[in-house]
């Protein structure tokens, strides 16, 4: 079972690389935008395919939740920023 979790983390990596070159070579800033979102996103499932590999997923877990709502605050704010101010 680990062998499994093992190939789902290396899958998991490559496609947070594949994002960070899509963040570089991005022409618009929603393009940047979003593999930002999808970079918080997997990484959370990488954490959380850690703590399965690990055997201690209940402490990853909460690492996991902490880095979403982390991720979450981030999307508001650059979502305000990038919106501008409304008068």
């Amino acid at each position: 079972m680990t062998h499994f979790f093992i190939l789902i983390l290396i899958g998991l990596v490559c496609i947070v690389v594949a994002m960070v070159i899509f963040l570089l070579s991005g022409k618009m800033i929603y393009d940047r935008m979003n593999a930002v979102f999808v970079m918080n996103t997997n990484v959370i499932m990488l954490i959380m395919t850690m703590g399965f590999i690990d055997g201690r997923y209940d402490m990853y877990i909460d690492i996991a939740l902490s880095y979403s709502i982390l991720g979450f605050v981030s999307t508001v704010i650059l979502a305000k920023y990038i919106g501008g101010r409304r008068k």
